[in-house]
């Protein structure tokens, strides 16, 4: 394997927060014990002034997240890389990717071309082969205006913390890299003086009052998804396939979880290019079930912002339209019967259609039953087949719930014929069975 990369840019890097939730990710990644040897500086949790002069205090409950500078971490994943066996060219920049029925060819400056049997692009929003399927998001056009701010000690109940606070033009963040250095981050509709834009904010002015700034710099933020995220011969990774808006590190945690499925889809597809179009498949939906997963909470988000700060930029967002899919009022109407009845009987319905389609299981992407879902049932990204959620096997809940009149017996029957699970999941299980019209339920 080669990794193509122009080298880290320190002038430009940002600082990010990754909170203990991305712990498993890291894990799974197989670079959690370097991350947490690099010597970052631990967070606490996150205060946040959203809407609301009041801060609103997120704690991680005792657990520590990571405040990182970017560059820096991005070292530390290029080594866990190279000691994997990756060869890493550093200050490579591709000219050019060309595909035929023989491969993958890539072009760089100052000649040279590399061959391969498959691409991925983790070029984040630079988008060698993602920007031609690009599409920008209607109403979420965004700037964000960077500083670099140090002093001795910052006047915080706790120094640690990522910030964060809507004001009248746009939101703004302040995360730690250290005990004296802070990034802190305006995002604007339109690009204007950086200094001004901090003196409209309330906390981030006052944070930064007699702090020294050590540089600025600016970039576009604006949300954009793609027509497509993987063919036969590329995977879209991070912010090369998508963008969301980075409330709450889900940027973050929705690149590291593109990197871990676009590392396990790059496996099977070189493995068994039998498999390569099922793993075409599963790509596209995943990456489009996490970009219209979130783009509903931008909405929701600014929506609330806008009540307290009338202002352009939080009214387009708060007024954009969007086809959600949404099916939890039936999904809660199912749990709200379900939880309350004292005796149930469930059934599948006809016509129910089991199919094979692509799942992770391990390292590799493979094929197993599920239930094929009705064109009216499918989410707004088209997925065909549902086998599990929330850790939930529904195929094996649906075969198990038919045989149980009462939910405790349900629960403990699916208990033994597979991995426990707790109990409001497997409820939830059952209610998205009966919502996507899987199962009928009458008491």
């Amino acid at each position: 394997m080669l990794l193509l990369t122009r080298g880290l840019d320190r002038s430009r890097g940002l600082a990010e927060s990754l909170p203990p939730s991305t712990h498993k990710l890291l894990a799974e990644l197989g670079v959690l014990q370097d991350v947490e040897q690099a010597g970052f500086y631990r967070s606490t949790g996150n205060t946040v002034h959203w809407a609301s002069n009041a801060p609103r205090v997120e704690s991680f409950g005792g657990q520590l997240g990571y405040q990182v500078y970017r560059p820096d971490l991005d070292r530390v994943l290029c080594d866990s890389a190279a000691r994997a066996g990756v060869e890493i060219r550093d200050h490579a920049r591709v000219a050019d990717v060309r595909f035929d029925s023989d491969g993958v060819h890539v072009a760089c400056d100052g000649g040279g071309t590399v061959d391969g049997r498959l691409v991925i692009d983790a070029s984040g929003r630079t988008g060698v082969i993602g920007r031609q399927y690009r599409r920008s998001q209607p109403g979420f056009r965004t700037c964000a205006l960077v500083g670099v701010w140090q002093r001795d000690r910052w006047d915080l109940p706790d120094p640690t913390h990522t910030v964060v606070e809507t004001f009248e033009r746009g939101w703004a963040w302040s995360v730690p890299i250290s005990p004296t250095v802070r990034h802190v981050g305006v995002m604007v509709g339109r690009a204007g003086s950086y200094r001004d834009e901090v003196k409209n904010t309330l906390t981030i002015r006052r944070l930064v009052e007699g702090a020294a700034l050590q540089d600025t710099f600016a970039c576009d933020a604006s949300l954009y998804d793609a027509a497509r995220y993987a063919g036969s011969r590329f995977l879209l990774i991070g912010d090369a396939g998508s963008f969301i808006d980075p409330l709450s590190s889900c940027g973050v945690k929705k690149a590291l979880a593109s990197a871990w499925v676009g590392a396990i889809a790059a496996n099977t597809a070189l493995r068994d290019p039998a498999r390569r179009g099922a793993v075409v498949d599963f790509v596209n939906r995943w990456e489009r079930g996490v970009y219209a997963d979130h783009l509903p909470r931008s909405r929701d988000f600014s929506a609330k912002a806008v009540r307290a700060h009338p202002h352009p930029f939080w009214e387009a967002r708060a007024a954009v339209e969007f086809d959600t899919g949404d099916d939890s009022g039936e999904i809660h109407a199912a749990f709200e019967r379900i939880r309350s009845a004292s005796s149930i009987e469930f059934a599948l319905a006809e016509n129910v259609r089991v199919e094979p389609q692509p799942v992770i299981r391990g390292r590799e992407i493979v094929l197993e039953d599920a239930f094929m879902l009705a064109e009216h049932r499918r989410s707004r990204w088209g997925e065909a087949g549902l086998r599990y959620a929330d850790n939930v096997d529904l195929l094996r809940l649906a075969k198990v719930a038919c045989r149980y009149p009462r939910v405790p017996d349900v629960y403990e029957a699916y208990c033994r014929a597979t991995d426990a699970a707790p109990l409001p999941n497997v409820i939830s299980g059952l209610s998205l069975l009966v919502a996507k019209g899987i199962l009928h339920a009458r008491t």
